[in-house]
């Protein structure tokens, strides 16, 4: 068995999978949502740079960003379950596939530090420095210190549980953060002693556990299988993902919201679905995110039409996304045996959507009050949420399921 042909035939399919997805993304609307994001992003970042004040801890803000990028070292193997019996054996001949896994690693990685360096690129040259020299070699550097925590998490990975495994990710988690703190502090004979120390670290701690523990496959195939689900979860945001997994969750302390959402006459599908949207992670979880991420906005943007358009995009976001709790019980044979039409499934969901919709724009209206202290501009959040909520409910959302699930039967 070669094992280089190996994972490029397993990284070919996986990204044969993922651009089937990411075509099924892009045709979602999603991309719209993003390009608008980028404007109104691009419009405010200048005006935020305009009036930050000189107190402001730029270096601070940036090492804390740029370290929840390169502190992730995100390891893809492309492994799979049954690797751990079949490809034991030939354990010894498997180093150029962990070679190339730790290479791919490491180039994606490197991509999203650089995407999020570009990003903060204005504000680096605002207040940290002016000089591109400067910037492009803090950004070498970074890319090193990326490198560094990944080669540094596999060895890691390595070591059985106890102390050792505990202490370990905290010693490079420092080192990291530390280096990141120097770089952008411009302290580069601190910057230097830091990396020369991580070398060190490196050769004298790191590097041995290789000589001294064997790999452990369960744990490469966990983080390979987490790492697949959670692109799974994001697909599934935009069109059904049959693969994926689903966690529920108990959260009793929701049960009020049952009657409020689900409704007087509640009926059999109101409750499935109003039980499903609370107890599942992937439903309620987009809704709390991009609630809390709406009442943020709401509560720090001035008044005026970005304000609502921005109000409209999140609202518009969060029913596009929650369309996926459509299909929550089609595996569910039992559920057919319910005496009760396609139609009246349809009303059901399509007034679950509205009520959880007209809860968002409230929500935004409240904040955005606060905020302006202004009956105008909540008056206007109102008018136009509550107007795109009856738009997307009344037409869109039929339009939204009809593309991407079966549900014409149901003799609209």
């Amino acid at each position: 068995m070669n094992v280089k042909t190996l994972w490029r035939e397993r990284a070919n399919n996986f990204w044969s999978m993922a651009v089937r997805y990411l075509r099924y993304i892009g045709n979602s609307g999603f991309l719209f949502s993003v390009y608008v994001g980028v404007i109104l992003g691009s419009y405010y970042y200048g005006q935020v740079l305009k009036v930050l004040p000189e107190s402001f801890p730029a270096a601070e803000f940036l090492t804390i960003l740029v370290f929840l990028i390169v502190s992730r070292g995100k390891i893809r193997t492309f492994l799979k379950t049954a690797d751990a019996n079949f490809l034991l054996p030939v354990e010894g001949r498997f180093r150029p596939y962990l070679q190339k896994s730790l290479l791919y690693s490491f180039v994606m990685q490197a991509f999203n530090v650089l995407v999020l360096l570009l990003i903060l690129g204005p504000l680096y040259f605002n207040r940290i420095t002016s000089e591109r020299a400067v910037y492009f070699g803090s950004l070498v550097l970074i890319l090193l210190l990326t490198g560094w925590n990944i080669i540094s998490k596999w060895e890691e990975l390595r070591v059985p549980d106890g102390t050792k495994r505990k202490v370990l990710p905290i010693i490079r988690l420092l080192s990291v953060l530390f280096t990141l703190y120097a770089i952008f502090r411009e302290a580069w004979l601190i910057t230097a002693v830091l990396i020369i120390g991580m070398a060190i670290l490196y050769v004298a701690v790191y590097r041995p556990l290789s000589q001294k523990h064997t790999l452990k496959w369960e744990r490469l195939i966990e983080l390979e299988a987490n790492a697949l689900m959670l692109f799974y979860r994001i697909a599934n945001m935009f069109v059904d993902v049959p693969e994926i997994s689903r966690k529920v969750r108990k959260r009793s302390w929701a049960a009020p919201l049952m009657k409020v959402l689900s409704g007087k006459g509640e009926t059999v599908f109101g409750y499935m679905y109003t039980r499903a949207f609370i107890r599942s992670n992937d439903y309620f979880g987009i809704y709390a995110r991009l609630t809390v991420i709406g009442i943020i906005l709401m509560l720090i943007m001035p008044p005026g039409f970005l304000l609502w358009g921005v109000s409209l995009l999140l609202i518009y976001m969060t029913a596009i996304q929650l369309t996926t709790l459509w299909p929550h019980f089609d595996m569910k044979v039992w559920v057919d045996l319910y005496p009760v039409s396609k139609k009246e499934r349809y009303e059901t969901f399509q007034r679950l959507i509205f009520r959880i919709m007209i809860s968002q724009v409230v929500l935004f209206a409240l904040s955005s009050f606060i905020n302006h202290l202004s009956v105008v501009e909540t008056g206007i959040i109102l008018i136009t949420g509550g107007a795109l909520v009856l738009a997307f409910t009344r037409v869109l959302l039929f339009k939204q399921l009809e593309k991407r699930f079966i549900i014409t039967e149901m003799g609209r």
